[in-house]
């Protein structure tokens, strides 16, 4: 059920023509500490628990100097959205060219369905074991065709 909502709701809203979900080209989850629960990184060389010390170190020191919260970093040709709730940190990557509202849209969702899957009171007694959302990331780490794939042969989506 879980996976099926989430597929529903990125292949319903189009950019471009392309799926939301196929226009991030990274997507994680880390906690304010820094730690990655799930993570979908496309490149290899990048180090997902270094990357999610530093975007947590670089948003702690963006909230002390600015009494705000961090919530993008540009590069020439890619951007990093970020959104935080909960003590958790939302981010995506995503071309320049794709709008930042767009992006967060996309985060907006993926915050929702988290929240449903691990409501507050269950993360309050979290105690730090990244297992739980074990789920989780096995789901971000699969393509838009590897869902559609398994949906079918759950019998979810029609043929």
């Amino acid at each position: 059920m879980y996976l099926e909502i989430i597929l529903h709701r990125f292949n319903n809203s189009k950019v471009e023509g392309k799926q939301l979900f196929d226009i991030l080209k990274d997507i994680l989850i880390i906690t304010e500490s820094g730690k990655v629960i799930a993570s979908k990184i496309s490149n290899p060389q990048i180090e997902e628990q270094l990357f999610g010390m530093l975007i947590s170190a670089i948003s702690s020191f963006a909230r002390e100097l600015t009494h705000q919260e961090l919530n993008c970093l540009e590069f020439s040709n890619l951007r990093f959205d970020i959104l935080k709730k909960n003590g958790f940190l939302f981010l995506a990557s995503s071309s320049r060219q794709i709008k930042h509202k767009r992006v967060l849209r996309i985060i907006d969702h993926v915050i929702e369905l988290f929240f449903e899957r691990y409501p507050v009171r269950e993360l309050n007694k979290w105690d730090g074991s990244i297992n739980i959302f074990r789920e989780l990331e096995e789901y971000i780490t699969k393509t838009r065709d590897e869902l559609i794939i398994e949906m079918i042969f759950k019998k979810k989506i029609p043929m």
